[in-house]
């Protein structure tokens, strides 16, 4: 029996039923290594400037309705089509010559 006895021992240390303060220390450095590329990855989210963010497609929302009702009001006050408003402001421009 002496000799299985360390054997026992041996197989219970290193089993997955024993903690021990260095495995708990790796697990943590592991977690905070992890989370520390989450965050990272979040901030690389939020800080996106171009592309097809929620931000950027409601803030290009706004300006189309804008652009739409400044056209209207144009159109109202001066009785000249919204398609000939953009017929006038591509011939000024010199984009295209429109007659």
């Amino acid at each position: 029996m002496a000799s299985s006895e360390p054997a026992n021992t041996a197989q219970a240390d290193s089993g997955p039923s024993t903690v021990t303060v260095e495995y708990q220390r790796q697990q943590a450095k592991a977690m905070q290594a992890y989370l520390r590329n989450k965050t990272l990855q979040q901030e690389i989210v939020n800080a996106q400037v171009f592309g097809w963010t929620r931000k950027n497609e409601i803030s290009n929302g706004r300006w189309v309705m804008m652009g739409l009702a400044i056209g209207l009001l144009t159109e109202y006050a001066t009785g000249v089509s919204f398609i000939d408003q953009l017929k006038l402001m591509v011939s000024y421009l010199g984009i295209i010559d429109v007659e």
